[in-house]
């Protein structure tokens, strides 16, 4: 995993990003200027499993993946490790940004209210 390094170092000041991008596959993970409004993390290639993706504790996600299985694997990972909300997709490598068809999900945490 490539890029969480920043976004830990903000959590540690307290500090969020308006959106974190999840890329499953090889991209640049230093192109936004300002961590305040997004960091990118680079998961290509690695084990999903054993990801530590606390950092993502609260924050808005999207999670992006040329595989179908594995998008749907980092999308419940990213769930599980306490994301606020999470919008995965599979990308289609054969197919325009305007023509995809994968499979997409949209989560959002909501609040758990004890009635009694």
């Amino acid at each position: 995993m490539r890029g969480d390094q920043k976004l830990i170092e903000m959590r540690l000041r307290r500090q969020r990003p308006g959106i974190v991008f999840l890329n499953d596959y090889p991209c640049d993970t230093d192109w936004f200027k300002n961590p305040s409004d997004a960091v990118t993390i680079c998961t290509a290639g690695d084990a999903i499993a054993p990801l530590e993706l606390r950092c993502l504790v609260g924050l808005t996600v999207s999670v992006s993946s040329p595989s179908e299985a594995r998008a749907k694997a980092l999308f419940e990972k990213c769930k599980a490790s306490g994301a606020a909300v999470v919008a995965a997709c599979h990308t289609q490598d054969d197919a325009p940004a305007w023509s995809q068809s994968g499979w997409t999900q949209v989560y959002r945490k909501t609040s758990e209210v004890a009635h009694g």
